[in-house]
């Protein structure tokens, strides 16, 4: 048994590690418990940093500890194994998960996960641990795949699977701090919704989205709302407008929810995928979805005069259109920043300036002010969009 000096004075190292620190440590002094009582004489032979994990190595703040104090890992573990006194491991680590799904709705504390059956899929109402907001910096999205333990009174989701993909903004968290949003996560695709009418079609909020969607991993799909107010000369108008946006190989679909058309296309587009629908208020995000699929009947409200959109959506949430479809509603925004985007990254992501910033004079051309450059030449024959152009330039401008 240690002593009672020793024992404190690891007590108080430990009292001083992260939650999930604390939780890894308990973790790796129950397995040299299990070590020590399978093979006792093999157990002094461990290195004095044995790794936390199977797969990982000691992690770098605990490293940082380590080295502050005198004192190993393997004595801080071997420590609690001698006392014996594991019961707070438990309470740390928690049950093993026995089940994964797929969040549904999600708020700060608790979230609907979609958890897939035998014979159907079962809906359940979880607690989140606040192990993993502490571990993963930041909230629940809805398309998260998580990990649950189903086996309490209260389902709760205790670990987070990596994301294939995920289309965020930058927020304003806790103390002012610039926290990630995620609106979604693991789509295939984003459909990025604007209104031909009421609101106003707005090109550089399109170029921002485009830009998001791309740096998170995901394919993007431009859909025009609301063509049946369209006079013809304004359909015309209309269509120079996207013709940018498919001269670069973005799917673009015109459609009206009032009218039918052009939902076939889009149901086309969607289908076997997880989709995630973003735009402004009241471009008809959720009109769109009721008519794409009727029995969801979400609410909606009418533009008013002023054409600024309503919020309807008050949150994202997924919908089912078939047994291969699913959406990802968001409430809407009027404005959309980019997180964490360098200007390098911005520069790949205008891809109609590809054929031409090679022939710039300098390879590190920003493309704004620098002399022969081959992109601005491009602009100026009509090459490249004006507006698409000046999008980038007030974006790169926004980066600095």
């Amino acid at each position: 048994m240690a002593s009672d000096k020793r024992r404190k004075k690891v007590r108080d190292r430990i009292a001083g590690l992260q939650q999930d620190e604390r939780r890894r440590l308990y973790k790796y002094a129950a397995r040299l418990r299990r070590a020590a009582a399978e093979a006792p004489d093999k157990t002094k032979h461990r290195p004095d940093c044995a790794t936390w994990d199977d797969e990982d190595g000691l992690p770098p703040a605990v490293e940082k500890r380590r080295r502050r104090h005198k004192g190993s890992l393997r004595q801080w573990a071997e420590a609690l194994v001698e006392d014996g006194d594991l019961g707070e491991r438990e309470t740390l680590t928690g049950p093993e998960p026995d089940a994964e799904g797929m969040v549904l709705f999600a708020t700060a504390a608790r979230c609907r996960v979609l958890v897939a059956g035998g014979d159907e899929d079962e809906t359940l109402d979880c607690g989140v641990s606040p192990d993993l907001a502490d571990a993963q910096r930041s909230e629940l999205a809805v398309g998260d795949r998580v990990q649950l333990v189903t086996t309490r009174d209260d389902p709760t989701v205790v670990g987070l699977l990596p994301r294939t993909s995920v289309l965020s903004r930058p927020d304003s968290g806790p103390g002012g701090r610039h926290v990630q949003r995620v609106i979604a996560a693991n789509v295939d695709c984003a459909v990025v919704v604007v209104a031909a009418r009421q609101p106003a079609l707005r090109p550089r909020l399109i170029d921002r989205y485009l830009v998001a969607v791309e740096h998170g991993g995901a394919e993007a799909i431009l859909v025009v709302t609301k063509i049946d107010l369209l006079e013809p000369v304004e359909r015309r108008q209309l269509d120079d407008l996207l013709a940018p946006y498919r001269a670069l190989g973005t799917p673009v679909i015109c459609c009206s929810s009032n009218e039918g058309i052009g939902l076939d296309v889009l149901r086309a587009a969607l289908h076997d995928h997880l989709v995630v629908l973003v735009g402004q208020s009241g471009v008809g995000k959720s009109s769109l979805l009721n008519a794409l699929e009727p029995r969801l009947s979400i609410a909606t409200a009418e533009t008013g005069a002023s054409q600024k959109g309503r919020h309807t959506t008050t949150a994202s949430t997924l919908h089912r259109l078939d047994e291969a479809t699913r959406v990802i509603d968001t409430p809407g925004v009027r404005e959309f920043g980019l997180w964490e985007l360098s200007v390098d990254e911005l520069r790949g992501y205008f891809h109609e300036f590809d054929r031409f910033a090679g022939r710039c004079k300098y390879s590190d051309c920003s493309h704004l002010h620098e002399p022969q450059c081959a992109v601005r030449e491009a602009v100026a024959r009509g090459d490249i969009s004006t507006a698409r152009y000046d999008s980038y330039g007030r974006l790169l401008e926004s980066l600095r």
